[in-house]
Formats: C-alpha cells, structure tokens, sequence
C-alpha cells in the first residue's frame, strides 16, 4: 500500500487484505471519489502500469484514455455512493485494445467510512485469472504437459484448425488430446470447458 496514505481506514486490516489479493494476483485500491488513488496494493499497481488503456495523471489520479469506460467509471461510483451500502457494488469491464486478451473486471463498493466518498476498487485481469485457472485444472485433473499446452488453447477463441496450426501438431493428435481432456474434466464441450474453468477460484 502507498505509505503516505491518512489513516482513513484500518491499516493493518488493509495490508493483510493487500497482501492476501497480491497472493491471489488480484488487485485492490481505495479510491476517492475524484478518482485519485489514496492506496492500491502491488498488483494493482502494476497493473495501472502496464495497461494503456489507464493512466495515472501527475496528482495520482485514475484515468481510462477510453471516454467511455471513464464514464462508466465515474456513473459506477455515483451510483455507489448514492445507495450510502458497502454491500452494494458497481462492475466495470474494460475492454482492452488486443482483440486475443481477455478483460480486466472491476468491482467498485463503498468504504464504510465517515469520511468523503471513498471507494474499494477490487481489480482482476482475467487473462492472469485465465492462467491461473488453468494451472489449478492441470494439478487437479493431472494433465500431462502437452494436455495443458492444449487446454490453454482450446480455452481460447481460436478454432480448432488455428490450434493444431500453432501447435504444429495434425487435427487427429489434436482431437486425441482433446477427448483426453474432456475424459478427465468431464466435459463435453469447450463451452462446458469454459464454464468449469470458471468455477477454479
């Protein structure tokens, strides 16, 4: 967390959550309702950093270069603060640029706090959700290490063809990699594929 950060809300709770999400690779940041970042956690930061569709401005402000997702942004919050409940929350998906990569989802509550509108900000990229998800399926079903080359792929948009093209392997080898896949995640479908994938948190 920023260090020169009031004391707005409990600190030690604050960092054992940061640390806890940073283990997740999940981000979290308590935002103000001007936009300005009061603390963020390294995942968050990182990701701030390494997204061209955010920017911090020079006083620590959160920006979407996207007009649209900054007014997205800005109506989440007003709708948040205006219900005055920490258990009520506002989603916003940012979309990003490379057509192949997967969303960043945000999940915008209220700081129960006396203080001025103050908000959390829980951050995950649903890419690096995607690869973790992944790993957890390949140690739990125990893929092989190609079956996991193949699962990573077919958890994706490419079609089939496109996979065993990249993979340099023939759409037999494919489809046999496939049918052991779906034997041992009992699936029937890349959708059903998806779905349980979904669920590895």
């Amino acid at each position: 967390m920023y260090s020169d950060t009031a004391p707005i809300v409990d600190q030690a709770f604050c960092k054992h959550l940061a640390d806890s999400l940073d283990r997740l690779q999940k981000g979290i940041a308590i935002v103000h309702g001007n936009g300005t970042i009061l603390q963020a956690n390294r995942f968050a930061r990182h990701l701030f950093e390494q997204t061209p569709q955010i920017k911090i401005n020079s006083t620590g402000k959160l920006e979407f270069t996207d007009p649209a997702h900054q007014r997205e942004f800005q109506n989440a919050q007003s709708l948040v603060a205006a219900t005055n409940t920490p258990d009520f929350q506002q989603e916003l998906i940012l979309r990003r640029d490379e057509a192949f990569l997967r969303p960043i989802h945000m999940e915008i509550r209220l700081v129960a706090s006396r203080a001025e509108d103050l908000f959390y900000l829980f951050i995950t990229d649903l890419e690096v959700q995607q690869q973790i998800n992944i790993q957890k399926a390949t140690a739990l079903f125990r893929l092989t290490d190609k079956e996991a080359i193949v699962l990573e792929q077919l958890s994706g948009t490419q079609t089939e063809p496109q996979i065993a093209a990249d993979l340099e392997i023939t759409k037999n080898t494919l489809r046999t990699h496939r049918k052991n896949i779906y034997a041992k995640l009992n699936v029937s479908s890349r959708v059903e594929l998806a779905m349980l994938l979904s669920l590895l948190v």
